[in-house]
C-alpha cells in the first residue's frame, strides 16, 4: 500500500469526534494564534480588532461545518418539524429579540445585526453537529479529548515561545508589553484560562466517576489542563471545577472511590506545584492578590460595577434591549470593548425580556432534557464535565459570547441530545 493510500485509509477511519477535536482543539486555536499576535490588549487596524473580538475565524469554521452537514442531507425544515411546541415558541421569542433591538434600538445597527446573524449561525451549527452525530455508531468522546489535549500542548509551546522570546518593549505600541494580553490567540489570560479550565473539567469528571479505560491518558490530560489553568490564575475556571464535582456528587448520589479521589487530589496538587514556580511576575496570573480583599467589587474583578451598569442600562429598554453586543458601546466602567461577563445580563441588554426569555428557555430546556442521560453514562462524563464547566463560567465570563466557547457548548448539547435519543430507543424499542 502506498503512503498516500495509507493516509487516506487512516483518514476514513476517523470519526466525527476526531474531526471535531482536530478542528476545535488544534487547528482553530493555532490559526487564531497566528492571525492575532499581540502583546497589548488590542490589534491594529480597528477592523482586525473587531474580527478578533467577534472571533470571526471560528464563525467561518462553523459555516464550513454547517455546509458539510447540508451536503450530507441536513435540512432546517426537517429539524423544525421535530421540535416540541414550547421550543418553537421560545425560538420565536428569541428571533424577535434578535431582530427588534438590533434593527430599531441599537446605536450601531450594522454591528448588532451582524452579531444577531452570528447567533443564528451558532444555533444552526449545533443543529448540524446533531445531524452528523446521529450517523455515528457511538460517541467516541475520548477521541475528542485526546485531540483537545494535543491542542493544549500546541498552545503551551506557543505560549512558551511568546513569553521567552518577546520583542523589545520599544517596538510594541505604547512601549509596554501587557503580559495579560500576550497569550497566543486569546483576548486575555482569563480567556485562555477559561479554555483550559473547561477542558480540565472533562478528564477530571472521567477520573472521578468514568470508566477505568484510558485512565492514564485522562490523568495526563487533566494534569496538563489543570496546570495551565492554575498558571493562568483564572479563578472562575477553578471554581467551575468544584461546581462540576458538586453537580456530579448530587446527581449520582455517591462519592467517588477513595482511590479515584486521591488520584485527582494528587494530580491537582501536582498541577498547582508545577504552575506556581512558572508564574510570570505579573498580578494578572495570580489566583489571589492582597488587593482583592478591599471590597466586593475588587474581589470579583470589577464585575459588580459592570453588572450594575449593565442592569441599569437594560432598564432603559427592558422589552427588546439595545441590540446584540450592545454592551460594547453602551457600558463603560473604566474600560471599553467588553461583554457583560454574565449570560443573563448579556441576553437582557442585547435582546430584552422577550429575546432573553426565549434564549434562556432553550438553554434551560436543553440542560434539563439531557442531564440525566448524560450524567448516568460513564462514556459521556468527559463531555458533560466540560459542558457544565462552560455553562457555570457563563455566569462569570463570556462563554456564551465568544464563538470558540459557544462551539464547544453546541457540540456538547448536540452529542448529548443524540445519546439521549439512542438511550430512549434502547429502552423503548419500536415493535
Amino acid at each position: 500500500m502506498t503512503q498516500a493510500a495509507t493516509i487516506n485509509a487512516t483518514m476514513t477511519r476517523w470519526t466525527l469526534y476526531d474531526w471535531l477535536g482536530v478542528a476545535l482543539g488544534v487547528v482553530m486555536p493555532v490559526v487564531a494564534a497566528l492571525l492575532y499576535p499581540t502583546y497589548i490588549h488590542r490589534v491594529d487596524p480597528g477592523w482586525a480588532e473587531w474580527t478578533r473580538l467577534l472571533e470571526m475565524p471560528f464563525v467561518v469554521a462553523e459555516l464550513i461545518a454547517i455546509q458539510v452537514a447540508v451536503r450530507r442531507g441536513y435540512r432546517d425544515a426537517a429539524l423544525w418539524r421535530e421540535l416540541p411546541r414550547d421550543a418553537k415558541l421560545a425560538f420565536g421569542l428569541l428571533a424577535i429579540g434578535l431582530t427588534v433591538g438590533s434593527v430599531f434600538r441599537s446605536h450601531h445597527p450594522f454591528d448588532s445585526v451582524l452579531m444577531s446573524l452570528i447567533t443564528l449561525v451558532h444555533l444552526r451549527f449545533c443543529a448540524g453537529i446533531h445531524f452528523l452525530a446521529r450517523v455515528e455508531p457511538v460517541a467516541d468522546i475520548h477521541a475528542l479529548f485526546r485531540w483537545l489535549t494535543l491542542g493544549l500542548v500546541a498552545l503551551a509551546v506557543l505560549t512558551v515561545w511568546r513569553f521567552q522570546l518577546p520583542p523589545p518593549a520599544s517596538s510594541v505600541p505604547g512601549g509596554v508589553i501587557e503580559w495579560g494580553s500576550a497569550l497566543p490567540g486569546f483576548i486575555s489570560v482569563r480567556h485562555f484560562g477559561s479554555w483550559t479550565g473547561a477542558i480540565a473539567a472533562g478528564p477530571m469528571l472521567a477520573l472521578l466517576y468514568g470508566d477505568e479505560d484510558d485512565q492514564h491518558t485522562m490523568s495526563l490530560a487533566y494534569l496538563l489542563a489543570a496546570g495551565l489553568t492554575c498558571w493562568s490564575g483564572t479563578r472562575a475556571a477553578v471554581l467551575a471545577l468544584a461546581v462540576v464535582v458538586l453537580i456530579a456528587l448530587v446527581s449520582l448520589r455517591r462519592w467517588p472511590t477513595r482511590v479515584r479521589f486521591v488520584r485527582v487530589a494528587a494530580l491537582s496538587a501536582l498541577a498547582l506545584g508545577f504552575a506556581l514556580p512558572l508564574l510570570p511576575k505579573n498580578f494578572d496570573f495570580h489566583l489571589y492578590v492582597s488587593g482583592d480583599g478591599q471590597s466586593a467589587n475588587t474581589a470579583t474583578g470589577g464585575r459588580l460595577a459592570l453588572w450594575q451598569a449593565t442592569f441599569t442600562r437594560w432598564l432603559d429598554a427592558p422589552l427588546f434591549g439595545w441590540g446584540s453586543g450592545s454592551t460594547f458601546w453602551e457600558i463603560y466602567v473604566g474600560w471599553t470593548n467588553t461583554q457583560p461577563h454574565n449570560v443573563v445580563l448579556q441576553f437582557l441588554i442585547s435582546w430584552g425580556v422577550v429575546g432573553a426569555a426565549g434564549g434562556l428557555w432553550l438553554l434551560g430546556r436543553a440542560i434539563v432534557v439531557t442531564h440525566r442521560s448524560a450524567i448516568d453514562d460513564p462514556r459521556l462524563l468527559p463531555l458533560t464535565g466540560m459542558l457544565y464547566s462552560l455553562l457555570f463560567m457563563s455566569l462569570l465570563e463570556g462563554m456564551l459570547h465568544y464563538p470558540r466557547f459557544i462551539m464547544m457548548i453546541a457540540v456538547g448539547f448536540a452529542v448529548l441530545f443524540v445519546e439521549r435519543e439512542r438511550r430512549a430507543v434502547s429502552l423503548h424499542p419500536r415493535r
